[in-house]
């Protein structure tokens, strides 16, 4: 878990940036390249929007100019077919001498067009022949260095001029000739007529091509003049697109466009920026300029412009808040599942996951959950295992200690059976020399008794006997005394052999069994004493396996003797006790008594043989002794022998001659 809680390294071992460990900042930077995207296409179009729009407003103006154009030019042409109706009014004729008919034509064409400024006669050489309204002092004027008359003159077409003099006063004016022709068809005089730009002939003819506050309309000729604009104060100057003008009726081309440095500044005034359209007029070397200023002429497509702007902001502005309300709302319920899978992996399972809607996160949640629900079943199985397992390992523990104690109890009980066993071994081996020891002292006593007694007494009789065959026939009384004497000392003899053999194995034992023989050597052992010998035997008497009545007849033999040799007793009792599985001995006397404990430490000093060999009878068969004596209470030994059952065959053959 270590290693994985270190995930705030790259796998290259570095440390991401706030971007890569933030899905809050990486998902706002996506929604805001996302955001930007649009708004970038957004701007686009609505530039492109913008620029159409300028061009739709710009294109309006040139189709203005142009049908503003168009207007004065069919007025220019009527102007011109009022000149020419005028060689063919009744009468008229240059070459005869009457001049009251081109008179009255001429007064006929003033008051019928708009040639304010007169309308006038000359001759073929450009002499002025007569003028409407009469103006006697330029008749017979030159006006052939006029541009368009010569041009009229030399074409014999008809002629407009720019912004010239006019004919009869010299005032400003636009002039416009044709030819006269008579009926050969040769050119005999003009006939023109001067529009005044004073007046409000020409202005009238472009009036409604004025648009709105800044937007005026100008007649210009060749040369940049202003011929008539809606602007009254503007009229008879020169444009400050004299050059664009002249170039633009040179080449008889429309245009339009903006103007922000097609003109120089006037006296260091920085100019109003202007929307522009021009068109030249087909029927006179002048066109049609429409100017606005280019705040109002653009002011829809700037205000469309503002509006996209403001709206790119707004909706910049607006998009940022959605996308962070959005990233929020996604953040927020992983957040809400981050802290919680924080707490379960650190094994906090106890909080809920928060519900968090029916959406893909919601469902996530609900996982989580489920999650965390069998992780905490699984979490207390688990615990409830160990706890079970660890009660287990306690019992099992503890069961070892009290095996543990309890072999530790056998062993010791074992040590001590050992140096129990050690011990007996040790005086089994003691009394095993006892024994032998004793084998031979009853070995050296029955070979001194015979020695001394039976073979002094057969040593006595052989003498005898020699004496007694050495003795004569007159000795015969003698002879028989000697006899007599040699009998009693043979039958003195047989009785000691008797009384050893006895010794050895009492008859009556085998003979009669247990019973007779305790009672046989009892009362023939401790009579003689003094002392009182009673037996009294309890249950039924029967015959035991020869080594048990040879064990029980040795124990009692001992005990007799001890009572013989040291109890210094007045009175014994010996008691037979026959049970089914068991035959007891107690002989209990009324003696001096002895320590118990006091003898059994003196056993390993060689004392108190007597004891042990009773008890080793008794071990031997199975049973069991204890010996209970005080000083001057007495003492009471009690042996135990267990006694299997018999069969009869077996009972008859453990008689007399066994053992």
């Amino acid at each position: 878990m270590g290693q994985g809680l270190d995930g705030d390294k790259t796998p290259r071992g570095g440390r991401p940036g706030i971007i890569r460990r933030s899905l809050q900042w990486r998902i706002m930077l996506l929604v805001t390249i996302g955001i930007v995207a649009i708004l970038v296409a957004f701007s686009i179009i609505s530039l492109l929007a913008v620029s159409e729009s300028i061009d739709r407003s710009v294109d309006e103006r040139r189709a203005l100019a142009e049908a503003t154009g168009g207007h004065v030019d069919y007025v220019v042409r009527q102007s011109l077919e009022a000149l020419d109706e005028v060689p063919f009014g009744d009468g008229f004729d240059l070459e005869d001498a009457d001049p009251e008919p081109e008179r009255r034509a001429l007064r006929r064409a003033f008051f019928g067009t708009i040639f304010s400024r007169g309308v006038y006669l000359t001759d073929a050489s450009g002499r002025l022949l007569w003028i409407e309204p009469e103006t006697p002092s330029v008749l017979g004027k030159d006006i052939s260095t006029n541009p368009h008359v010569a041009d009229a003159l030399e074409s014999g077409a008809s002629a407009v001029s720019g912004l010239t003099a006019a004919v009869a006063d010299g005032g400003p004016a636009v002039s416009m000739v044709v030819p006269v022709r008579n009926l050969s068809g040769k050119l005999v005089g003009l006939v023109g007529g001067d529009i005044g730009l004073s007046g409000s002939n020409l202005q009238e003819v472009i009036y409604l091509a004025s648009l709105s506050e800044t937007g005026y309309a100008q007649i210009v000729d060749g040369e940049g003049a202003i011929l008539a604009s809606t602007r009254a104060d503007q009229t008879l100057e020169t444009t400050d697109h004299r050059h664009q003008v002249a170039a633009l009726i040179e080449e008889n081309r429309t245009s339009s466009g903006t103007c922000h440095d097609c003109h120089e500044s006037e006296n260091g005034k920085e100019r109003e920026t202007e929307v522009m359209a021009f068109a030249p007029l087909q029927s006179a070397p002048w066109g049609v300029l429409i100017r606005e200023s280019e705040d109002e002429a653009l002011a829809p497509a700037r205000r469309l412009k503002e509006r996209a702007l403001w709206l790119g902001v707004g909706a910049f502005s607006f998009a940022l808040l959605f996308g962070w309300a959005t990233v929020r709302s996604v953040t927020r319920p992983v957040a809400a599942l981050t802290d919680a899978a924080q707490r379960i992996a650190s094994g906090d399972l106890s909080r809920r996951v928060p519900i968090l809607g029916r959406d893909e996160i919601g469902h996530l949640a609900m996982v989580f959950e489920v999650m965390r629900i069998k992780l905490s079943e699984s979490l207390e199985t688990i615990q409830a295992q160990s706890r079970e397992l660890e009660l287990r390992v306690r019992e099992r523990t503890r069961e070892l200690e009290e095996s543990r104690d309890s072999l530790r109890a056998v062993a010791e009980e074992n040590a001590a059976l050992y140096e129990e066993l050690k011990r007996k071994e040790a005086a089994r081996g003691r009394l095993l020399k006892k024994v032998i020891g004793a084998q031979e002292e009853e070995r050296r006593r029955i070979a001194r008794e015979l020695h001394d007694e039976t073979s002094q007494s057969l040593t006595a009789l052989a003498v005898g006997l020699e004496t007694a065959s050495l003795t004569s026939e007159s000795g015969a009384a003698g002879l028989q005394r000697r006899l007599a004497s040699l009998k009693e000392l043979a039958v003195e003899t047989l009785e000691r052999v008797h009384g050893l053999i006895y010794d050895l194995r009492p008859s009556v034992l085998d003979d009669l069994g247990l019973v007779a023989g305790l009672r046989w050597y009892a009362e023939s052992r401790l009579q003689p004493a003094g002392v009182r010998v009673r037996l009294q035997v309890k249950g039924k008497e029967r015959r035991l396996p020869a080594e048990a009545e040879t064990a029980l007849f040795r124990i009692g033999q001992e005990a007799v003797n001890n009572v013989a040799r040291h109890a210094r007793a007045s009175a014994v009792a010996l008691t037979l006790t026959f049970d089914e599985s068991r035959v007891a001995l107690e002989v209990e006397d009324d003696g001096e008594g002895f320590d118990v404990a006091a003898t059994g430490e003196a056993s390993g000093k060689h004392s108190g043989w007597g004891l042990m060999g009773m008890e080793e009878r008794a071990t031997l068969l199975g049973g069991s002794i204890e010996i209970v004596s005080r000083p001057g209470k007495g003492t009471r030994v009690r042996a135990v022998v267990p006694i299997e059952r018999e069969s009869d065959d077996d009972a008859q053959d453990s008689g007399p001659d066994s053992g």
